[in-house]
């Protein structure tokens, strides 16, 4: 099975991250600046056309022209392959939008991994859903942003350009995540460095950005919100946010995911028209945790679903997760600059980030939530649910650093057992047919597979990792760091 694996894909390169901490040398230095540029805007300051520089306006006019998804692609290589020749907030918000170059066509090219329908039902209600979903996203995107660029927008992502072939379509989504390794990760990783070069340049800088470029020609005539300021603050979020869907992706990655719309598919026939072959007067309508969990187990039995891309001996998959710890910490690095950077700032409206709704008295959760984050990823660490008092202890890193080889071992291991209905006899002797709604529900899970991760499963009862879950989730900000629980602990 391995080989055939490895037949099907092209292992590409993990990329390769340097790992940031909150209180490196050169973070010091350059923290110590803000207290001497604080940013000194009041509540009634605003920004007009001449704050944006000559370059960025020349930018902003070509894109206003813009009617066609070629115009969109053209538009979009010429600022990349001029990148060393524009100015300063030019390069800031154009190397934002440099990732979408690998993914021209992208609906299109995904088409066959929902429309290749497989056994008695195949993916029906999947591809069903997706094209709702789509048809409902875009149809909204139009309507919030009805401009002749969003048209050339819906057309860039939705449909191929001529110069593709059915051969540039994904059969597998192993094809998929190759794809994403191959051309969509690389912009990201190119991007994060240009970002994390303009963030150390720009302590005494505010970027302006225009928003007529967002919805169009005709927009904006009174220029009232029209512009907003991106500074130190925005700029640190910013690359927070590409470390995170960096993370995001080399851990999708990183696993095998092969069966997952066959996967989507036999659990929505359960649920959507098609439920109707299945129900019986001895089944449950719907899905209950045991059963759906027994699909996803046969899943991971039958076709690899969800095992660590580490074929043939090589170490790919867990690259990629390694690499992952590290876009993950950094993620929380900047953010945490970022917030730190806006204590003590007067309040400012025409900031992207507004002060006022950051500050420590007004949103301690905020201070507390980035505390936790940061000690999960540092960690090992001990996280407290303020509500119960209860804490559990987690090892965030040994996921990345000594990943299972299959995710399959969190899955819950024992159900609520009872009856599909129960009878209630009421006061006049009548029998009253309930819905047993608990009857399925996951009460158990395998702590000796959780341990190395949540180190405080060790020798606790089969049900303590729905107790962690709860005190993790009420943990601020931990779930956004430790998301396992929240996969299998329903």
């Amino acid at each position: 099975n391995a080989k055939a694996w490895n037949k099907k894909e092209t292992m590409a390169h993990a990329p390769v991250f340097t790992e940031h901490s909150f209180d490196s040398n050169e973070f010091l230095k350059e923290k110590s600046s803000w207290s001497k540029i604080k940013r000194k805007l009041a509540s009634d300051t605003t920004f007009n056309h001449g704050d944006l520089s000559p370059d960025f306006k020349k930018i902003r006019d070509e894109w206003l022209k813009i009617q066609s998804a070629n115009e969109v692609e053209h538009f979009l290589k010429k600022t990349l392959s001029e990148y060393s020749k524009l100015s300063e907030d030019s390069k800031y918000f154009m190397t934002q939008l440099h990732p979408l170059i690998s993914l021209r066509g992208i609906v299109w090219r995904a088409r066959p991994l929902f429309e290749h329908s497989k056994g008695l039902l195949g993916n029906k209600s999947t591809h069903v859903s997706t094209v709702q979903f789509l048809r409902t996203a875009i149809s909204s995107f139009k309507t919030i942003l009805p401009s002749n660029q969003s048209d050339a927008v819906i057309q860039y992502f939705t449909e191929p350009s001529i110069d593709m072939t059915k051969k540039d379509q994904f059969q597998t989504i192993t094809d998929f995540q190759n794809f994403m390794m191959s051309d969509y990760v690389p912009l990201l990783q190119d991007s994060i460095k240009k970002l994390e070069v303009i963030s150390k340049n720009a302590s005494d800088k505010v970027f302006v950005w225009d928003n007529k470029m967002v919805f169009g020609q005709g927009t904006f005539e009174d220029d009232i919100q029209r512009f907003r300021g991106h500074g130190v603050a925005e700029i640190h979020l910013t690359i927070a946010s590409f470390y995170r869907a960096t993370h995001d992706i080399l851990v999708y990655c990183a696993y095998n995911q092969d069966y997952s719309v066959q996967l989507l598919g036999e659990i929505g026939s359960h649920l959507g028209v098609d439920s109707s072959i299945f129900a019986s007067k001895s089944k449950d309508l719907g899905l209950t945790d045991e059963e759906r969990v027994k699909l996803v187990k046969n899943a991971v039995k039958k076709h690899h679903f969800l095992e660590l891309r580490n074929y043939q001996g090589s170490q790919y998959g867990s690259q990629l997760m390694k690499q992952a710890y590290v876009a993950l910490k950094n993620s929380v690095v900047y953010a945490d600059r970022s917030y730190h950077f806006l204590q003590g700032q007067e309040s400012s409206k025409v900031m992207a980030i507004n002060p006022l709704f950051v500050q420590n008295d007004s949103s301690p959760q905020l201070n507390k939530g980035l505390t936790n984050m940061k000690a999960v990823v540092s960690g090992p660490a001990e996280v407290r649910d303020p509500i119960s008092g209860e804490t559990v202890s987690l090892h965030l890193s040994a996921f990345y650093f000594n990943p299972p080889q299959s995710l399959g071992i969190f899955l819950p291991t024992q159900f609520e057992t009872g009856e599909i209905e129960k009878s209630i006899k009421n006061k006049r002797g009548e029998i009253l047919k309930v819905r047993n709604y608990l009857r399925g529900r996951s009460i158990a899970w395998d702590n000796n597979a959780w341990k190395s991760f949540v180190p405080s499963a060790e020798g606790k009862e089969p049900n303590y990792m729905a107790e962690a879950r709860r005190t993790i989730q009420y943990s601020l900000g931990t779930s956004s760091v430790f998301g396992l629980t929240h996969l299998f602990v329903d």
